[in-house]
């Protein structure tokens, strides 16, 4: 289908017919006179004569298919060419993809978009989702059902309108998720389906991680798949991966350093990347960058909280920037519960400077308010106790060091029973302990401990032979260390670094809920002694939110973590970045998915396509071969001009 950007030039058209009319006007009738003595002249000048005849007629076709070409490439004309979906009765779900690694072609995945709308013949049914969420629903489904709702066809316009305006405002989000959570949506909205066509299809820039779950999902027979999808090559791009401070929980007075992984893709390009603390620029580099990666380092000299490292923005903005919370050196309130064997760890602990420590009784920890401090450690437990879980419900964070027989922790892991050998080493490598020399901690051993099987709890440390050492119930903010500092449990307790690790472990445990790295998407939630509004900060609103009874306790739970940045709930704050996944180059493979049966068309297909150069091409060929000949007769006639004169 072709249509034109300025049609009111085809009002030329007629002129086309110019050099028709010229010729007609122009022919002149001649008479006939009989020479008998030309016979031979005809017969040797017949073959010439009908040559001339032809290219006059060529020569008339040419200009007027030139005058035509040129009115045609004034008018503007636009192929939009047959959909390949065609316009057939069916129930449609569109998936756009809206992840940040669209945002160099996202104008042609909207395009596709709404040509797939437009396509849409009446009676059909259609819901738009996008990964992030930005669009979950239209006018034309409900938003509490899931089930599809008809589109009549006396009113088609205004639904269809609207999907265009809807669609037209999307822009590029920040998050990374894959394209499997709206897959599934899709196939539940489907299931009800009336048509006799049901049909996902898929808009995307072909990334391998947004659409490799497609090749090992199973795809019914009674559902079309279609997919539109970048086929052209990626841009150069520049991606902060991650940032990371070094140590990440730093002793009193001892410094941090900044790592950023960073990779680029395409040619080398000089850019320059900026590092931020509380907002103030502390340090600016030009730096080279190949298709490679690498890391880059900056030292820490301003204290701070908040550190940001960013790049000049280029073809996709959401990964050159990366944000980071800075533990920082303060005093850490630690409230202890202990029998006798926990005079080692109390003593360790009194040994940090920037620690403060209170023996608290077991019934009196219940009690404890996380404003009066900074953690609890319940040393010698092996049960998760009414009185721990009271004290979590408050938002303090806990520490339990296990011995014993352990039971089981419902949802976070099961006990496998202790282990009592000598011989085993403390850490497998951690970024926790980097600074730890590997003769040190090889030299460290674990005499006893329990043996844990993690259910839905995160290991955060681990022993050299596989096991858990600290693994965390990160909703609860409770961590579990397998073992107890006393000489029966561990060797530790007799080394000079003893204190400074435990100090580096406890402030860790402190910081874990706040410091933890959360990416966009994720939900944020926080434990609160009370039921009062609290103020919430994101990156760019400030507001109060009102928390909501859970179990003993109250908590905020924050879901619309749309930007990267840092997002403070009352007193605790939490960092949120892009996915760094979704930086990734790699594309999907259209073969496996065309050997699943999955149609697969590029975007080009359904992204109309200006063809008024091409008619002037056409144009410029025509005058180009009409000056070919002309010049061919002129030269043909300066070779033989006895014969011009005869003719």
């Amino acid at each position: 289908m072709i249509s034109f950007a300025a049609p009111w030039y085809l009002l030329l058209m007629p002129l086309a017919a110019g050099p028709f009319v010229l010729h007609l006007l122009n022919r002149r009738k001649m008479k006939r006179t009989q020479f008998s003595s030309l016979f031979f002249l005809r017969k040797l000048r017949e073959r010439r004569f009908r040559w001339l005849r032809l290219r006059d007629l060529l020569l008339l076709i040419l200009r007027s298919l030139f005058l035509a070409f040129l009115v045609l490439a004034l008018a503007g004309p636009v192929w939009k060419g047959r959909f390949p979906l065609g316009k057939d009765r069916a129930d449609v779900v569109l998936i756009l993809d809206d992840s940040y690694s669209t945002e160099p072609r996202f104008a042609d995945l909207k395009l596709t978009a709404l040509r797939v709308l437009d396509e849409l013949s009446s009676g059909s049914r259609v819901a738009l989702l996008t990964p992030s969420g930005a669009l979950w629903d239209t006018t034309v489904i409900s938003t509490h059902s899931t089930s599809l709702q008809n589109v009549s066809s006396q009113n088609t316009s205004a639904p269809q309108t609207e999907w265009g305006d809807r669609v037209q405002a999307l822009t590029p989000s920040q998050s990374g998720r894959d394209l499997q959570a709206a897959w599934n949506m899709a196939r539940r909205l489907l299931t009800n389906g009336s048509a006799a066509t049901r049909r996902i299809v898929i808009v995307s820039d072909g990334q391998k991680r947004a659409l490799d779950f497609l090749t090992r999902e199973h795809i019914g027979e009674d559902i079309e798949v279609h997919c539109f999808l970048n086929q052209t090559s990626l841009p150069a791009n520049t991606s902060i991966l991650d940032a990371e401070l070094y140590p990440v929980v730093p002793l009193p007075g001892e410094g941090q350093t900044l790592r950023a992984s960073i990779r680029h893709s395409g040619k080398s390009i000089q850019k320059q990347l900026t590092l931020w603390v509380d907002d103030r620029v502390v340090d600016e580099r030009k730096l080279n960058f190949s298709a490679a990666e690498r890391d880059i380092e900056f030292k820490l000299v301003h204290s701070g909280q908040e550190v940001k490292v960013a790049l000049e923005p280029d073809s996709i903005s959401a990964d050159d920037e990366r944000f980071v919370l800075a533990s920082g050196a303060k005093t850490l309130r630690v409230a202890l519960v202990g029998d006798a064997d926990s005079y080692f760890l109390e003593l360790a602990l009194r040994a940090g400077s920037g620690v403060s420590v209170q023996k608290v009784s077991p019934a009196s920890a219940a009690t404890l308010s996380p404003l009066a401090y900074d953690i609890l450690i319940w040393d010698g437990a092996s049960a998760l106790s009414a009185e721990i879980s009271a004290a979590a419900s408050r938002g303090l964070a806990i520490l339990v060091l296990l011995d014993g027989e352990v039971a089981d922790v419902e949802g976070i892991f099961n006990s496998r029973g202790g282990a009592s050998q000598q011989g085993f080493d403390i850490l497998a490598p951690s970024s926790l302990f980097a600074d730890l020399e590997e003769k040190d901690r090889r030299q460290i051993r674990i005499n006893r401990y329990a043996r844990l099987q993690p259910v839905a709890g995160k290991v955060i440390l681990s022993l050299s032979g596989g096991d858990p050492f600290l693994i965390a119930d990160t909703f609860q903010g409770i961590s579990y260390l397998v073992t107890r500092f006393t000489p029966q449990h561990t060797d530790l307790v007799y080394r000079a670094l003893f204190p400074a690790l435990l100090n580096r472990l406890v402030v860790f445990v402190a910081g874990e809920r706040t410091e933890r790295e959360r990416f966009i998407g994720d939900t944020l939630r926080v434990r609160v002694p009370t039921g009062k509004a609290i103020l919430v900060e994101t990156p760019q609103l400030h507001y109060e939110l009102a928390p909501h009874r859970v179990g003993p306790g109250y908590e905020i739970e924050f879901a619309s973590t749309l930007r990267a940045g840092f997002y403070k709930i009352g007193n605790q704050t939490f960092v949120v970045n892009p996915d760094p996944a979704e930086t990734s180059p790699a594309r999907i493979n259209f073969a496996d998915l065309q050997k699943r049966g999955i149609e697969v068309y590029p975007l080009g297909v359904s992204t109309p396509r200006n063809l008024w150069f091409w008619f002037l091409i056409l144009a410029a060929a025509c005058l180009a071969v009409e000056l070919s000949l002309v010049m061919a007769h002129a030269f043909a006639s300066r070779r033989k001009p006895g014969d011009e004169r005869l003719k």
